[in-house]
C-alpha cells in the first residue's frame, strides 16, 4: 500500500490511517511521516537532471524500486548485492554532508538502509512518500498487487503552496516548461501530474487505485474513512480526525487569475471537477 501527492496535499493525514490500520510504514520516518528511504533513493540528483520521462523508463528504476522492497520487507542485512553496494556508496557520496545534493534524507541514512533487517512482524506494509506518484507507473510493474492511494487538493490553493520541489525538479517528466512565475508553473505541474497519476491509476490498476479529495475530506472526514477502510480491506477503526482542515484551505479562492493562460485555467478546472467525481465516497 502506499500514499502519494503533491508536496503539501495533506498526505501525513492519511498515513495515520494506515498506521490505525494496522499497517508497518517504516521506521524511519520525517516529521510528516515520509519514509525516508523512498526518499533518499528516489529523489536522487541524476533523476531530476534528466530531460523527460523516457530518464525514468532504465533499469535503474527497476533495480532501486526491488532494493526499496526489500529493505522494506526482508531487510539488506545479509542480502546486498554488488549493484546495491555500488548504488549506496554513489548516493552516500552524493548527498548531503558528503556531497552537494540535498533533498531531505542526510548521507547517514545509508548506513541505517545497509542494515536493515525487516519487519519485525508479519502484518500489512506500506509507505508514504509524496513524490510516490512519479514513479506510479513502474511501482506498479515491478510490485505485484501495489494499491495506491492518490491525494489531491483543491488546485489553486495548491499554486500559492510554498511546497514546490516536485515542480521545481520533477517539471520536465510530465514534459513541463520552467516558464512563467513560480504560481503559474505549480498550477499547470498540478494539473498535469494529477492527471498523469489519475489517468494511470484508473487504467491500469482497477480496483487498486483510490483517489481522494482533500477538501472533501476535510468537511466529511466519516464517509471518507469508511470508503479508506473499505479499500483498506481492514475493518473499520477510528483515526482522530480533530483539525484536519489547515488554515490555508480556500486560500486560492481570492486569487486574481487575469494573469494565468485560459488554457491553464480550464484545464485545471476540468481535473478539479474529475477529483470531485471520483475523489468522493458517492462515487464507489
Amino acid at each position: 500500500m502506499a500514499i502519494g501527492g503533491l508536496g503539501g496535499s495533506g498526505t501525513r493525514l492519511f498515513a495515520t490511517v494506515l498506521q490505525a490500520a494496522g499497517f508497518d510504514i517504516g521506521t524511519t520516518l520525517n516529521r510528516a511521516l515520509d519514509n525516508l528511504w523512498f526518499s533518499i533513493l528516489f529523489k536522487r540528483a541524476a533523476w531530476v537532471q534528466q530531460t523527460g520521462r523516457a530518464g525514468l523508463e532504465d533499469r535503474e528504476v527497476a533495480d532501486t524500486i526491488h532494493l526499496f522492497y526489500r529493505a522494506s520487507t526482508s531487510g539488506l542485512q545479509s542480502a546486498l548485492l554488488p549493484h546495491d553496494i555500488e548504488l549506496l556508496d554513489h548516493l552516500s557520496a552524493t548527498v548531503h554532508p558528503n556531497g552537494p545534493w540535498k533533498a531531505g534524507p542526510r548521507a547517514p541514512l545509508i548506513d541505517k538502509l545497509r542494515t536493515s533487517k525487516g519487519a519485525a512482524q508479519l502484518r500489512p506494509w506500506g509507505w508514504k512518500e509524496p513524490n510516490t506518484h512519479v514513479f506510479l507507473p513502474h511501482l506498479n510493474h515491478h510490485v505485484p498487487g501495489l494499491r495506491y492511494i492518490h491525494i489531491v487538493r483543491d488546485g489553486l490553493d495548491m499554486a500559492l503552496t510554498t511546497k514546490t520541489w516536485q515542480m521545481r525538479h520533477w517539471s520536465h517528466v510530465f514534459g513541463l516548461s520552467q516558464d512563467g512565475d513560480m504560481q503559474h508553473r505549480q498550477l499547470r505541474f498540478w494539473t498535469v501530474a494529477n492527471r498523469a497519476a489519475i489517468t494511470f491509476g484508473q487504467a491500469y490498476m482497477p480496483g487498486r487505485f483510490l483517489l481522494v479529495d482533500y477538501d472533501d475530506f476535510c468537511v466529511r472526514p466519516a464517509p471518507h474513512l469508511a470508503r479508506l477502510w473499505s479499500f483498506l480491506g481492514v475493518p473499520h477503526g477510528e483515526v482522530d480526525v480533530v483539525d484536519v482542515a489547515p488554515t490555508s484551505i480556500g486560500r486560492g479562492r481570492a486569487m486574481d487569475l487575469s494573469g494565468f493562460a485560459a488554457a491553464d485555467v480550464l484545464a485545471a478546472a476540468a481535473l478539479q471537477d474529475e477529483v470531485a467525481r471520483f475523489g468522493r465516497p458517492e462515487c464507489t
